[in-house]
């Protein structure tokens, strides 16, 4: 067995393990940096920061050294794809380099697993289905003959199964505990001893908070306790927190309980007139808050005003049923079997309300978001730091933060933003910025037009449109037209349709999966899309050789959650703009253009329609924060560099 403190270039050398079992092994200074930091931040019991762009080989970069000392360890990521490259391609490679067996295991959110207990319930039951889901709990007789884990991600076009699905996962108010007469089939039991046993268990950032959250309400956790939390895609964390302690009801909530509580009483074959007026009550109530907020697709602050006028009205008026039904559910708990589960989500429901209500937590910004018929209420903490130095440090000895966006700039203060939204100050942390793998300085070009009007001049849009068909023309297509704004995405799809001769894929028109396969497959074809395209596309290769960016991606200053925030900072004499606005929009700038380049032989032109990057004080800081591309203003520099 290697000492650990030969260092890591026995793991990562030119004469290492590794370097013996990949062939045409190539030396990564970066990933060996990088271990070499994660061994440091272990032994010091520090929280280590470390930004690691694409192609650093980050996930060796921690699994080695720490799998090596022999640490057991939770990996958090916010997506499945980095999952699944960490599950079928990186552990096989880590097993055949570290000579001391561990186990692995991957564990899900309850409702990924069937739970025997409510199967057997419905099953007692299958004829009070509608005919689709009786069709569908023959699908899951069959399964359940043959699968080992109970996931449903092991289910062929799970799509059908959805509705039935979602009486039979695994749920915490339904769960009998130890009680459970199907307890020793219990997948969720299962899965969770695994990871009890395992030295490695993978997990996502939502479970991994969501069960953050069960422990700080004195609920079950499914997460062991381990020596080592590493977050990879750790940008996304922040919101995440944001989310998971916040409070929230939404129509959907309310419309799901409806939903459930009738199809537990028609399951069981009761009617009731007082269970009957709480139902049509609360539906009406529902309506009736909907329409208390008549824009069709806004976000904004909830105010004293707000609760003076009809929305207060009316989410008194849903509390009032809400009230009636847990009337009507009380005397029929004993005959109706799940009706104590909707009764425990009514007055959850009840209580939330009446707290975003009140809005009386200075700590949290009270605020709605509306689309379509879609209403949500949410009270979400204004900082995220202090619920993690209470409740993350302390759960493990050693915290691992890695993402290719976590800094702001090259200096020491680069990670100052993100180490304050996790609640740490600068002389508790490691932090490094890992210079990228790729030749930027050779392989990309930075462009800033010249002439272009600022974005918030009234002719910039058209301007936008004669730059970016000029750009497409350099490039032959083969572009990521990246948007903040859905109207700015429809002007310029329209400005530019008729006049270039490349195939036009719009976000909106199609699923992004299949939008992002056609980018592939179609060399010449120009993808224009918004948030959701701002990172995790991966498409290395010709088909995507330039990304263009509308304007810098600052926050909305009416943006509820931006606004509060800048109020409270403002409280404390610090700048928003300087520290919130600018570090939140170079990170999300990173994302966007972090798309060009994903392997080494890549090549292409980073494009920023927004002449404030040059102009302004600030633009400086946006440089700094890129990758190092050579920086032109001319167009003809990118024509060439595409010639």
């Amino acid at each position: 067995m290697l000492d650990p403190q030969t260092g890591m270039k026995q793991l990562f050398g030119p004469d290492s393990l590794l370097a013996k079992k990949i062939d045409g092994y190539e030396l990564r200074p970066a990933q060996e940096e990088m271990a070499t930091l994660v061994f440091q931040a272990v032994a010091m019991k520090k929280p280590l920061l470390v930004e690691a762009a694409t192609g650093t080989g980050k996930t060796l970069a921690y699994l080695l050294p720490l799998l090596h000392m022999g640490k057991r360890v939770i990996v958090s990521t916010a997506t499945k794809a980095l999952q699944d490259q960490i599950i079928h391609k990186d552990l096989s490679l880590v097993r055949q380099v570290i000579s001391r067996p561990f186990k692995m295991a991957i564990i899900k959110g309850r409702a990924n697993y069937l739970c025997q207990f409510r199967y057997q319930q419905i099953k007692q039951f299958p004829f009070s289905l509608p005919a689709e889901q009786q069709i569908g709990l023959s699908h899951i007789d069959r399964w359940l003959k043959t699968t080992q884990t109970g996931d449903k991600d092991e289910l062929d076009d799970f799509s059908h199964l959805n509705t039935l699905w979602h009486h039979l996962h695994a749920d915490t108010l339904i769960c009998p505990g130890r009680n459970c007469p199907d307890a020793k089939e219990c997948f969720l039991a299962a899965a969770r001893h695994k990871a009890m046993e395992a030295h490695l268990v993978i997990a996502n950032h939502y479970l991994f908070f969501a069960d953050l959250a069960l422990k700080d309400g004195g609920f079950g956790e499914i997460l062991p306790k381990v020596d080592v939390f590493v977050f990879d895609e750790a940008h996304r964390i922040p919101d995440i927190v944001t989310r998971f302690f916040g409070w929230e009801i939404t129509n959907g909530q309310i419309q799901e309980l409806i939903r459930d509580s009738n199809e537990h009483m028609e399951i069981a074959g009761i009617m009731d007139e007082e269970f009957r007026a709480g139902i049509e009550d609360l539906q009406q109530a529902m309506t009736e808050l909907r329409n208390a907020f008549p824009e069709e697709s806004s976000r904004g602050g909830l105010s004293p005003e707000h609760m003076k006028d009809r929305p207060g009205r009316a989410m008194v008026t849903m509390e009032a049923a809400l009230y009636r039904l847990l009337d009507g559910m009380e005397p029929l708990l004993s005959q109706v079997e799940g009706l104590g589960t909707c009764k425990r989500r009514a007055a959850e429901l009840l209580e939330i309300s009446g707290r975003i209500r009140s809005l009386q937590d200075p700590g949290r910004v009270h605020w709605y978001e509306t689309r379509g018929r879609f209403l949500s209420l949410t009270a979400s903490p204004l900082e995220t730091g202090p619920t993690l130095r209470d409740l993350l440090f302390p759960a493990a000895d050693s915290h691992i933060f890695t993402s290719a966006t976590l800094a702001t700039g090259t200096d020491a203060t680069g990670f100052t933003f993100f180490a304050r939204q996790l609640g740490l100050e600068s002389e508790e942390i490691l932090t490094k910025r890992l210079p990228p793998p790729f030749d930027y300085a050779g392989r990309t070009l930075l462009y800033v037009p010249l002439e272009i009007p600022e974005p918030t001049q009234t002719h910039f849009p058209g301007a936008a449109v004669d730059e970016i068909v000029q750009l497409l023309d350099c490039s032959k297509g083969r572009a990521l037209l990246l948007f903040t704004s859905q109207r700015m995405l429809e002007i310029v799809h329209e400005g530019i349709r008729k006049q270039i001769r490349f195939p036009l894929l719009v976000q909106g028109t199609r699923p992004n999966g299949l939008l992002l396969r056609r980018f592939v497959e179609e060399i010449d074809s120009v993808l224009l899309g918004l948030a959701s395209f701002w990172e995790g596309v991966d498409v290395p290769g010709e088909s995507l050789s330039m990304v263009v960016v509308d304007r810098l991606p600052f926050a909305s200053p009416g943006d509820p959650l931006m606004a509060a925030k800048s109020r409270w900072m403002e409280s404390q004499a610090i700048n928003p703009f300087k520290e919130l606005y600018i570090p939140k929009a170079i990170l999300s700038l990173k994302q966007g253009l972090g798309r060009l380049l994903r392997r080494r032989e890549d090549r292409g032109v980073l494009a920023v329609l927004d002449r404030r990057m040059v102009d302004k004080w600030y633009g400086r800081r946006f440089i700094e924060g890129l990758p190092p591309s050579p920086l032109t203003r001319n167009r003809e520099a990118v024509r060439r560099f595409f010639s």
